[in-house]
Order: C-alpha cells, then structure tokens, then sequence
C-alpha cells in the first residue's frame, strides 16, 4: 500500500472497521458547533459557506458535546437534567448530515461542563456527579469522570466513580484539577485546561488517562480555553490567543510570564523568530477559541465564538495567520467528524447492531 501523509484513522466497532483518512481528498470534514441561544446545534461541510441546522431544540440547557470518533456518536450534555444524551451521526449521498431521529441517554446523574472522546471511544466527563446528600454522604467532587466503552455499548447509565479520575480532592493544593474548560485523551493521558486561575492551577494539566499521575505542562495564561494536538505538538487557546508547545515537554511550566502579544509581523515569522521559550505564540488574532482539533495532516481547526471557525498550520510552532473556514456567531463549543470518502457513515448504525448482538451472544 502507498504511504501517505494524510494520519490513518479507524472507525472500528463490533465486527466491522471502517478506515478513514481525514484529509480533504480522502472524504468530507464536517463542522459541529454549539448555539446554546436558539437551542441549536449547527454543521457546516468544509468547503461549503451556509451553515446548517443538525438539531433544534429537545434539551433544558444545551451543554458541552463530543464526538465519539468510532461510531459517529453525538454526545451532548443537559446540564439542567445532569443527563448526557448521544445521538447517531449519519452522512448522507448528498453530504447532508442527520441523526437517526432517535435521542439516547447515554449517562445520567452528572452535571457536565466539558466533554471528550478518546480514539478507543472512551467518553471523558469534566464536572460533578449528582447523588443524595446526607450528613454522611457529603457531595462528590468536581471531577474529570471517564466512562469506558463497553459500559456504553451494554447501555449502564450510571457513574461508576463518582471521585472520577482527577478531582479537585486529589490533584494537590492548589488542585490542579480545577476547572477544565476544555479536554483531549490521547488513550495514555487525559489533557485539560482549567478556564480559572490557570496560574495557579495550571493552564494546561496533564493527568493519567485511568487516574494516577498529573502534573502542570503549561503555566502562562489564566483562562484556557481550548486544548488540541497534532501528534508532535500541542496547541491551546487563552485570553491572550493561541499557543503551542512540544507534546514531549519536559518542563513543568513555561518559565517566565509571556511577553505582552505584538502585532503579527510576516517577515519575522518567515525567518523564525518566534517566541524561544518552551511556549511559542502562534496567533493573537483569536483569543478564547474554543475547540481545537486536528485534521491529520498539517491544519489545526479552531472556533471564535464571536466571529467563526478558523485554521492555522500545525506543522511547527511558528508564528501564523488564522484563516477564516466559516462565519458563525453565538456558538460555545465544537467538534469535527470525519467521513472517509469510501465508507458510508449510513453504515455504521448496522455496525452498532452487530456490536450489540456479539455482546449479547458473549453473555448468554
């Protein structure tokens, strides 16, 4: 088989795998973004200038959403129920997105300020699980709560550990499980950027993925907002712009406070002088952007709420240009589904099927 640049990714659920690669030639990206103000959730194919409406209505309060990357499972959360639903994406021949019609409660009992999928299907849950509160029960705390696949797949609704992962109980004082806006799972660790006091409790945090260790990666910034990676680097959003840093880096922090951003000068991005620390400003045309996803190849995507969706390049930490993909205003949160040119996302329902019939035969 040709090698290509293009990241190979796997749609892979019960009996069938669907492989795909997110790359423009190889299939359609889409564009999934939050309007809590009308109630909306909204898509926008690459390449096209409308935006369109997925769902309208049917939650109290829209909240954060997720996309599971091997089932196209919608994942959005109703913070006034404390319930997660998931919804399942389809593809249409004439690359129209719908869901199937049909809205699961996927997990109940958790108020949910962010949301995360890693490339197993695990879903990540930033915030705190409901219970009865008694003398002798006080309420669980804030946490980052990880809910593996097969407790999906068998349809358990319910917290497993309401201590979650990472909480504000055990990351230390100040804890640095604080208040994580904004999440990515690379299956070994859980990234986070707390939204507060991030220099304090760190900007950007990275913790085991099944619990265990954490630690500060990025100490500049107090008020994170989006978080990605490219598979070298990591990129993430502050009330100062947008940064990146090493995905190996070593340091606990980023050393001295981050110079006062400049005006974006061409001619000293084409001759790399870029910031020399650790963390290197790559944009100060967008601040406070919110999701912040990768497309395998060299373009990271990322939302302006104020203003649309936009791009950089994310082959290497220099200065760079935005460029805008999609006007939208009002939105708070976004994700990206890929949909490999050669396998129909229509498909991937009957994969479901079969999952659940294999699981159902394993228990008899």
């Amino acid at each position: 088989m040709a090698s290509t640049p293009c990241a190979l990714f796997a749609y892979l659920v019960g009996a069938a795998t669907f492989f795909a690669m997110p790359c423009a030639a190889q299939g359609d990206r889409y564009f999934i973004a939050t309007q809590p103000g009308t109630g909306s959730i909204l898509y926008i194919r690459e390449g096209e200038t409308v935006m369109r409406t997925l769902l309208l209505g049917g939650h109290e309060a829209l909240g954060a959403i997720a996309i599971d990357p091997t089932s196209a499972h919608l994942y959005v959360a109703d913070p006034a129920l404390a319930i997660i639903y998931w919804y399942q994406l389809i593809a249409l021949p004439s690359k129209n997105l719908i869901t199937d019609g049909r809205k699961h409660v996927a997990i109940k009992g958790v108020v949910a300020q962010s949301l995360a999928c890693d490339s197993s299907g695990n879903l990540f849950i930033a915030g705190q699980a409901i219970t009865d509160v008694t003398p002798s029960a006080p309420p669980p705390p804030y946490a980052i709560i990880r809910i593996d696949i097969m407790q999906i797949l068998t349809g358990f609704q319910g917290i497993p550990v309401i201590e979650g992962i990472h909480n504000r109980a055990n990351t230390g004082s100040p804890p640095k499980m604080f208040d994580p806006t904004a999440m990515f799972a690379d299956g070994a660790n859980i990234w986070w950027v707390n939204g507060k006091q991030g220099g304090s409790h760190g900007t950007v945090v990275k913790g085991g993925a099944g619990g265990g260790g954490y630690g500060v990666v990025i100490d500049q910034g107090e008020q994170g907002s989006a978080i990605g990676q490219s598979g070298e680097f990591m990129f993430y959003s502050t009330e100062n712009g947008i940064f990146g840093a090493s995905l190996g880096k070593k340091e606990s922090g980023c050393g001295a406070p981050a110079p006062p951003p400049s005006k974006f000068n061409p001619m000293k991005a084409s001759l790399g002088g870029g910031d020399q620390g650790p963390c290197h400003l790559i944009s100060n045309e967008i601040k406070s952007t919110r999701g912040m996803f990768w497309d395998g190849d060299g373009t990271m995507y990322t939302m302006d709420p104020t203003s649309g969706i936009y791009s950089f390049p994310a082959g290497n930490l220099e200065p760079h240009r935005v460029t805008q993909v999609a006007k939208v205003t009002g939105t708070v949160d976004l994700q990206i589904l890929f949909v490999p040119a050669f396998a129909s996302m229509q498909s991937i329902p009957s994969a479901m099927l079969l999952a659940a019939l294999f699981l159902w035969k394993t228990s008899l």
